[in-house]
Parts: structure tokens; C-alpha cells; sequence
């Protein structure tokens, strides 16, 4: 009981620092914020719901005292829900991606009626909002940009780059918003599973040998082809939806090199290494997420028979 006490109290300090360090640690803060739901979720798999119910609500009265009421509304809606449902459909035996889908879309379905109820409270459109946060945005980078000590033709480039950047999501942000709702949860089942010793299970085929819905290879290669209509909207659509669906197919594509490194004998910290730079080196992405398109075709995964 005072282990459960004690492991409460550092999952609502936990969860606080998460959800705060956007706005209070600059960028190192803002990769802290993907972490919001793991304190909850793991002390609702361990100790069960009621416990998880609690640091949420626990954690929604602190944040009332620091933040504004949207603000307060946004955990609640973005973090508060996924960080219960992911646990709760995990307990029921749910298989880890089923259970991550479904909570996606509870997470994003929370989200529209979120932004649904601020639009028609504040007479605003969705375009004028978004365009209102992408431009705070773009003028934070800047100002970094400043800061770093940037001037003429560099800081030039930089705005440049950022205004680019800036139009790239305008025109993807719903793709973008699934794909990192989806990273926020796939992140959270990767540190679930590394800390669940002998307290829980989680269920599913390993990740080494998942795969994507073979009927799901469709709406990709009709949202490939829809770009080349000139079509404004359609163009819209499938941007939007290569935005979801390639980092899908990076996802099993990265299946299949744990698959590969999971049959070799490298170090621990070789294999992580690899996973590093399949993360960050160009153009290793773009190669994963090959890998895992032609897995459905060519099957990597496949034990092969050598020839003597």
C-alpha cells in the first residue's frame, strides 16, 4: 500500500512535469509533453483504473491553479482520456494495436469536439485558428532562430525553411495530427512494455512479426495517384492521408529490421544504434518505409533457405 501510495504521488509529479514542460523547458519541455499519459497509464495497468481516475483528476485540479481553462480542457481531452482508455482496453485482453487504434480515435473524436466547442464559443473559423497557431509558432522558431545568434542571409533562409514548413502542415495537419496522436500511443505500449516486470500483460502478436492489414496497400496507392490530379481538393485529401499511412508503413518497415536484428547476435548497444539512425539519417525513413510497402509482396520476415 505505500509502494501504491508513494508510485501515486510521483505519477501526478510526473505527469504534471510532462504536460508543463512544453511551455517551461523549450524544446527538450516539448518532447517531455509525448510522455503526458505514460504515468497514468502505467499506474492504472499496475493498480488498477481507480488509481489512474485518480491522478487524473488529482493532476486536473493542479493544473486548474496554473493554467487557463482551455489549457485545462486540452489535457483532459487530449492526454486524460487516452492515458485511462489505452490501460483500460489493455486489461480486457485487447491486442496492443487494436487497443492503440481504438484509443486514437477516442483521443481525436475528444479533440474535434474540443476545437468544435471553442469555434462556436468564439465565432471563429477552423482555418482562422489554425493559421492564428501556426503563425505563433513560425514566430517562436524565429525568435530561436534570432537568439542562436542568426543574421542576414542565414536568418533569411531559416524564415524561408519555417514558412515552408508552416505551409506543409496547414495543408496536412488532420494526416498529421492521427500520425502523432498515433506516435503519442505507440510510445507510450513501447514504455509499457519495458516496464511491466511481472504486474501486467500486454496482449498482441509480438512486433517483430506485425504487420499492417494487407487491403490497407489501396488507399495508399489511390492517395499516390490522387496527387497528380489537378485537383485541389482531392490533393488535399490525399496528403492528408499519406501523412497517416506512411508512417504506418515506416512502422512495419521498422518491424521488419527488429525482425532482422532480433535473429542476429549484435550488442544491445549496436542494435541501438541502428534504430537511432533509422530515425534520423536520410534516407533511411524513406528506405523503412519501402521495406514495409514491398513486405507485403516480397515477405522480409520469411526465413530463406540456404543453398549448400
Amino acid at each position: 500500500m505505500q509502494q501504491q501510495a508513494a508510485l501515486t504521488v510521483a505519477g501526478i509529479a510526473l505527469t504534471l512535469l510532462c504536460f508543463l514542460g512544453a511551455t517551461q523547458l523549450g524544446p527538450t519541455g516539448a518532447m517531455l509533453n509525448f510522455l503526458t499519459p505514460l504515468p497514468v497509464s502505467y499506474l492504472s495497468l499496475r493498480f488498477g483504473l481507480r488509481t489512474g481516475v485518480m491522478v487524473v483528476g488529482v493532476t486536473g485540479l493542479v493544473l486548474g491553479m496554473l493554467i487557463p481553462f482551455y489549457s485545462l480542457v486540452t489535457y483532459f481531452g487530449l492526454f486524460g482520456v487516452g492515458s485511462l482508455l489505452l490501460p483500460y482496453l489493455l486489461k480486457r485482453r485487447i491486442a496492443w494495436d487494436q487497443a492503440a487504434a481504438v484509443t486514437v480515435g477516442a483521443v481525436t473524436i475528444a479533440a474535434l469536439l474540443l476545437v468544435g466547442s471553442y469555434l462556436l464559443a468564439s465565432d471563429e473559423s477552423l482555418g482562422v485558428l489554425l493559421d492564428q497557431y501556426l503563425q505563433a509558432e513560425l514566430d517562436l522558431a524565429v525568435q530561436a532562430y534570432q537568439d542562436a545568434g542568426l543574421t542576414g542571409p542565414e536568418l533569411e533562409q531559416m524564415k524561408e525553411i519555417a514558412g515552408q514548413v508552416a505551409d506543409f502542415i496547414r495543408s496536412t495537419f488532420f494526416g498529421l495530427y492521427l500520425a502523432g496522436a498515433l506516435a503519442v500511443q505507440l510510445l507510450t505500449l513501447v514504455l509499457l512494455n519495458r516496464f511491466k516486470a511481472d504486474h501486467y500483460q500486454i496482449s498482441g502478436v509480438p512486433f517483430v512479426r506485425w504487420r499492417l492489414p494487407a487491403l490497407l496497400i489501396w488507399p495508399l496507392i489511390l492517395a499516390g495517384f490522387a496527387l497528380l490530379v489537378p485537383q485541389q481538393h482531392l490533393q488535399l485529401v490525399a496528403r492528408n492521408a499519406l501523412a497517416l499511412l506512411l508512417p504506418l508503413y515506416f512502422l512495419q518497415g521498422l518491424a521488419v529490421v527488429s525482425n532482422f536484428l532480433q535473429r542476429k547476435a549484435f550488442p544491445p548497444l549496436l542494435k541501438g544504434m541502428i534504430y537511432l539512425m533509422v530515425f534520423i539519417f536520410n534516407p533511411l525513413p524513406l528506405i523503412v518505409t519501402g521495406v514495409g510497402v514491398f513486405d507485403l509482396w516480397i515477405d522480409f520476415r520469411r526465413p530463406r533457405k540456404k543453398d549448400f
